[in-house]
């Protein structure tokens, strides 16, 4: 008999509750039940972007809005900045470039991050800058950005400010209108304990409105106009929503929301302690010197297959882990910890962890780990 757990960073832990809510016979997308569920929908998701403004709820990967904050905020010959850190970065670059947006690439080594320092420094050179993007979490590298620090400076310069936080959502506190975010993207397998299959697009005030109204970029599903004409008229979608994951999300966000944003985030934070205290514990040194509150990441020791790792924990020992990605593939093991995910998960991730590395011949103290991750929780 074999027990699994999903540690991985997307698609993420599925609450009961959440999964049985999308179980129920379905509904019309088009009658006033699913109107209350709907503008409850829009409300919560305010709550979590933290903004005034606009939320918008798709049917998309989180991809699908990230791609809809470029198609509606841009025009062909723009000129944007955008962060690569990893593989959601580099994402978005190629998103610009397919609609014949300028791109100044501002790249740095997978593990670190775009500072305050650079990016004033960047925007103070280039010309003519119509918008900066940023990934909040890159769940390529498990890094996270400073976004209240990034966006006053962005919003100094008058450019757009426009963020993927698919992974950071949820788990990761976002103040759109605090922190002067103009448009950010998301997505629902991650922190927000949804199956995938809904993206959400948070919008604030005019220059994010101007800019939508000016773009001349064709688009016709992801036209944000469309979705808040429809929203302002009846109260619903311009086009079938998943219904089945719209229900599931309103008892996602009950749970959110009922939790508190602020316990929310103290928990992320809590999981993310103990994961790399254990990690730490091992010997394991940890990949990054920015790590996410939704994901630790550790370097492959020398002469461990990091491949072998990865499926060592998740095939004999039960804990679905992710091992790295194109460059960094076979040299690092991603653990996530975002969503519905408690002590007990990240106690089985250490275990794991010890006895698959036990196992493959490192020397490792078993239960060091763990302890560590222990004393974490209890103090």
């Amino acid at each position: 008999m074999k027990k699994e757990i999903l540690l991985t960073p997307g698609p993420s832990q599925v609450p009961p509750q959440v999964a049985a809510a999308g179980a129920v016979p379905i509904i019309h997308h088009r009658t006033k039940e699913f109107m209350e569920v709907f503008g409850r929908l829009i409300e919560g998701m305010k709550k979590v972007y933290g903004t005034q403004g606009d939320a918008f709820i798709l049917g998309s990967s989180g991809t699908g809005a990230m791609e809809t904050c470029v198609v509606n905020a841009l025009s062909p010959g723009d000129r944007v900045v955008i962060g690569i850190t990893g593989k959601f970065g580099e994402r978005f670059s190629l998103m610009c470039k397919a609609w014949g947006v300028e791109v100044v690439e501002l790249v740095r080594e997978w593990g670190h991050i775009v500072t305050p320092e650079e990016l004033t420094e960047t925007l103070s050179k280039e010309k003519d800058i119509k918008a900066v993007f940023i990934t909040h979490s890159e769940t390529s590298t498990g890094i996270m950005h400073p976004i209240d620090k990034l966006g006053p400076i962005v919003d100094e310069y008058g450019a757009l400010f426009i963020v993927d936080s698919v992974s950071a959502l949820g788990g990761l506190e976002m103040r759109m209108d605090d922190w002067k975010v103009d448009m950010v993207a998301s997505g629902s397998q991650k922190a927000l304990m949804l199956p995938p299959g809904l993206s959400f697009v948070g919008v604030r005030g005019e220059k994010a409105w101007k800019a939508i109204e000016a773009s001349k970029i064709p688009k016709f599903y992801f036209d944000l106009k469309k979705y808040k004409k429809s929203i302002m008229k009846s109260g619903d979608t311009p086009f079938t929503i998943p219904v089945s994951l719209c229900l599931s999300l309103d008892e996602s966000l009950k749970m959110i929301l009922g939790e508190g944003l602020e316990s929310v985030y103290a928990r992320h934070k809590k999981m993310s302690a103990a994961t790399q205290a254990g990690i730490k514990a091992l010997g394991l040194k940890l990949f990054s010197d920015h790590l996410s509150y939704v994901e630790s990441v550790f370097t492959v020791p020398e002469g461990i297959d990091g491949g072998k790792l990865v499926k060592v924990m998740t095939d004999k020992y039960g804990a679905r882990v992710s091992g790295g990605q194109e460059p960094y593939k076979g040299k690092i093991v991603r653990i996530a910890h975002m969503g519905y995910v408690t002590h007990h998960d990240v106690l089985l991730a250490m275990t794991s962890l010890e006895m698959a590395l036990s196992e493959m011949g490192f020397k490792v103290e078993l239960g060091a780990g763990t302890k560590a991750a222990e004393e974490v929780f209890l103090s």
